[in-house]
């Protein structure tokens, strides 16, 4: 119960950490993104302060994008497996364990109708030893009991063999379930490592191929260049401190030390060339070392057998390596040995076309093997020569381009320009040493970075694979099958002993007649007490059975329950907040309305009162025409002075008063047609 109650929980947790992954994101969400190259790169720095450091970091990001891509990978196929995993569940909930139940339970009614067997055939021959004992006496019937006991001593052993394997094989059966239980959220891990190893490999053969190609020149040329770096920093220096009178002298020195640099990057080549063991010595060493360090990179993140299969594989390499440089260089011993051999003794003062045609002329005495072996010398020297011309051409031409940069360097530049670039490089290196801080702020980042991907990966080869599960189950198979063998052998042994024991009894009983009733009764209340016990242990056993299944059962029941109301209550929600948004909306746009309609009363009101106002003018205004208009009586009778004096200022006047009229009584109908306007758009938007 324990145990089955341990299951059910690793399988809820496991459930519930995949149901925390989204499935709809198809790639990790990192907390730190991967750096790029060009947040590294130094742009405006031509020549960085610390290049050791700024490689080293480049190498960081290229294995912290190449992390970052295999676990995008790793939870693409933890997404996949989980849909897989989805399936399985719906299709068949229970199949590995009950599967298992019923062999176990098979092999154990089998194993319990053995040792049923085996009592029997206990008792019988205690019965036929009683008999015997009672009918036999005498050196042969002692010894004849002696052999009886014996057997029984075997048959014995073999039933507690038989029943410590039982118990063995059903705890391994119930780790191999456990394993098999646990090991279904791991599958896709445990298949990282196939794709570690595998790049591994590539890195492995990577270094291989360019050890091979530099062969160690490249420790001298790095050696080279920081010192030509050092002398260029010199002549800066003195170049700071002594001017322009010091010049020749700098120059001077660095001709001679690059001479020197050359010479001996020259002797190291020539050494290289012509010493092909001790160089071929050397670069097995390196491998060896490179080897090493990669074995123990593999141990950190690769399994025990695969690192095993590495390691025989790069010294397979590594041996065949040397075998062939072996081979070279005696072949190359042989050979100089047959041309030292067969070379005919001449005078030291001959020219080499005599030799040669002395040679030419000899070569068909002498036997096929030593031509060929003459030819192949011959087409090595022509090699080593053309490739010590081809270094020479190349140390002539690095010669000429250094000359020339030391005659520009003597003859080019003055004091002002000189501190001009001094400053300009001094603002470099500030800029250089910001970057490099913020490099160096991006390099702890990275390293954090690659502590939580080391630790993830710790956490991810702690896991079984898949591979030794698959090992066990087949040694657990192997062992059932032996056990089954060996229960085969002991079942046919037994049979051989009852059919024996049978024919005891017979003989004894034909001779001394049948066994006594008590014996018998007490015998059969024995055998019915322990098939009783038996009994009633295997019910208890079935009912514990059936009541894991159905606790099992439930929780998965459960569980797929709960995974319907969560989606359900996902989807409802999805559904509350698209409402709740599209309320949302409607009441900014309700919110915008109302105050446009506020806005709109209150351009109403203003009109009212405008409007209000403009009638009250043009009462006003109509009050002083009627009052400017005189009656017609008094006009008619006044003096015709005063009428042609008033005449021409009335009529302006009244025009002028019309003219305004219109133009307020046209104003008062726009001002009360713009508030219909906007009650209308207002009531329209609502």
């Amino acid at each position: 119960m324990e145990m089955a109650s341990v299951t059910l929980r690793t399988l809820m947790k496991c459930l519930t950490s995949q149901k925390n992954c989204s499935p709809s994101s198809p790639e990790p969400v990192l907390t730190n993104p991967p750096l790029k190259e060009s947040q590294i790169q130094p742009t405006s720095s031509p020549a960085p302060a610390d290049p050791g450091t700024v490689a080293e970091l480049r190498n960081q990001i290229e294995e912290l994008t190449s992390q970052n891509s295999e676990l995008a990978l790793k939870v693409q196929m933890l997404e996949m497996f989980e849909k897989d995993d989805t399936d399985m569940q719906a299709s068949s909930s229970d199949f590995v364990p009950i599967t298992q139940y019923e062999t176990l339970r098979k092999e154990f009614e089998e194993l319990q109708d053995r040792f049923s067997k085996a009592r029997a055939s206990d008792d019988a021959t205690s019965v036929a030893e009683e008999c015997d004992e009672k009918s036999q006496k005498g050196d042969a019937d002692a010894e004849s009991v002696e052999a009886l006991k014996e057997k029984l001593q075997g048959l014995k052993e073999q039933l507690a063999f038989s029943q410590t394997e039982l118990k063995e094989l059903r705890e391994q059966m119930r780790l191999g379930v456990l394993s098999v239980e646990h090991g279904l959220g791991d599958t896709v891990e445990e298949e990282s490592p196939s794709q570690e190893v595998q790049q591994l490999r590539s890195r492995v053969t990577d270094l291989e191929e360019e050890l091979a190609q530099r062969c160690g020149d490249s420790d001298m040329v790095k050696q080279l260049t920081e010192k030509v770096e050092e002398l260029q920093a010199a002549l800066a220096g003195k170049q700071e401190n002594g001017g322009e009178g010091d010049d020749a002298e700098a120059v001077k020195f660095l001709r001679g030390r690059v001479a020197e640099l050359e010479a001996a990057l020259a002797e190291f080549r020539n050494s290289g060339k012509e010493g092909g063991a001790a160089g071929s010595g050397d670069q097995i060493r390196r491998l060896q070392e490179r080897v090493a360090e990669l074995e123990g990179q593999l141990r950190k993140c690769v399994p025990r057998s695969e690192l095993e299969e590495v390691q025989v594989t790069l010294g397979l390499q590594c041996e065949q390596l040397a075998r062939e440089r072996a081979e070279v260089a005696r072949r190359l011993n042989d050979a100089l040995l047959d041309l030292e051999r067969l070379r005919p003794s001449q005078a030291g003062d001959e020219e080499e076309e005599e030799e040669e045609e002395q040679s030419v002329s000899s070569e068909p005495s002498l036997p096929e093997n030593s031509r060929h072996s003459l030819a192949a010398v011959r087409e090595e020297l022509e090699v080593a020569r053309q490739e010590a011309a081809q270094v020479l051409d190349c140390l002539c031409a690095e010669r000429e381009s250094r000359a020339q940069d030391a005659l520009q360097l003597k003859d080019a530049v003055p004091l002002s320009k000189h501190k001009e670039a001094l400053a300009a490089v001094s603002e470099q290196l500030a800029q250089t040493l910001q970057e490099l801080q913020e490099e160096k702020l991006l390099r702890g980042q990275a390293e954090q970075q690659a502590a939580t991907l080391e630790a993830k990966l710790q956490t991810m080869q702690d896991a079984i694979p898949k591979e030794e599960h698959e090992k066990i189950k087949a040694e657990l198979q192997r062992s059932l099958q032996a056990s089954e063998s060996s229960l085969a052998a002991a079942q046919e042994a037994l049979s051989e002993k009852e059919m024996e024991l049978r024919e005891l009894k017979s003989q004894k009983a034909t001779e001394h007649g049948m066994v006594s009733q008590e014996d018998h009764e007490a015998l059969r209340l024995s055998l019915q007490a322990e098939i009783n016990a038996t009994t009633a242990r295997f019910n208890d056993l079935t009912r514990k059975h059936e009541k894991t299944c159905t606790e099992v059962f439930q929780v998965q029941r459960e569980a797929l329950f709960n995974k319907s109301e969560r989606q359900v209550a996902e989807s409802q929600l999805a559904s509350v907040q698209q409402q709740l948004a599209d309320l949302q909306a409607k009441s900014s746009h309700i919110q915008e309305l109302h105050k446009d309609i506020q806005e709109s009363q209150g351009l109403v009101k203003e009109k009212d009162r405008k409007i209000t106002e403009l009638s009250k003018e043009v009462f006003r205004l109509k009050e002083a025409l009627g009052a400017l208009s005189p009656p017609l009586g008094i006009t008619s009778s006044s003096t015709p002075t005063s009428s042609s004096s008033s005449h021409p200022t009335n009529p302006g006047q009244q025009m002028a008063l019309q003219n305004r009229i219109a133009i307020l009584s046209q104003q008062l109908q726009v001002r009360e047609r713009l508030p219909t306007k906007l009650l209308a758009e207002g009531d329209y938007g609502v």
